[in-house]
């Protein structure tokens, strides 16, 4: 899979997110909340490129899809590629199974973490010119490298394990509408109508 540069630009402006908006009051952010943040944006972008009709369901409810089915573990092997390319040795015995995730949750609910990082990462997306499926890849790679990172202090199949979860949570559950951000005031802008 050929990444572009802006695909590269816009990974390192997830981290730089994760890093500024997942921060428990000027902490160190917690290692499983990171990693599961950003997995969980990539899989709600990719499902967000499938066009499914989701706008109507509430947010937390499963949606399930073929294409989340088919493009999930692309995003979860691309994570295992960069993990191998960066000298990250993963374990296989230690690999998924629900006692694994289990022993790591992340501070965040999936609906907390896309409220709170979903409109900022569909800016990265516009502001670098990507399709949401190439977002989704561009969140997966900074997933890795939160991974690799936080590998000092949690074990790499650990974090390999919440980020693999978090993109199958993201990629299968309906998200929280976008909502602009209302005026200071509480008026109606000028160019509402209703």
């Amino acid at each position: 899979m050929n990444i572009t540069e802006a695909q590269n630009n816009a990974a390192g402006e997830f981290v730089d997110l994760i890093a500024n908006r997942v921060s428990s009051g000027g902490r160190a952010v917690h290692p499983e909340t990171a990693i599961s943040s950003t997995a969980r944006v990539a899989g709600s972008l990719l499902l967000r490129s499938f066009n499914l009709r989701i706008e109507s369901v509430e947010p937390g409810t499963a949606v399930l899809s073929n294409e989340a089915n088919e493009k999930g573990p692309q995003l979860i092997g691309m994570m295992a590629a960069f993990l191998s390319n960066a000298g990250v040795q993963l374990d296989k015995s230690l690999m998924g199974g629900e006692k694994a995730q289990r022993d790591a949750e992340p501070e965040l609910s999936t609906l907390q973490t896309l409220s709170l990082l979903q409109t900022d990462a569909l800016s990265i997306a516009n502001r670098n010119g990507l399709s949401l499926e190439q977002a989704a890849q561009s969140a997966a790679l900074a997933t890795a490298f939160i991974v690799k990172e936080c590998a000092r202090n949690i074990p790499a199949e650990t974090g390999f394990n919440v980020a693999a979860f978090g993109i199958i949570e993201g990629s299968k559950t309906a998200p929280p509408p976008i909502t602009q951000d209302a005026p200071a005031s509480g008026k109606k802008p000028w160019y509402k109508l209703w």
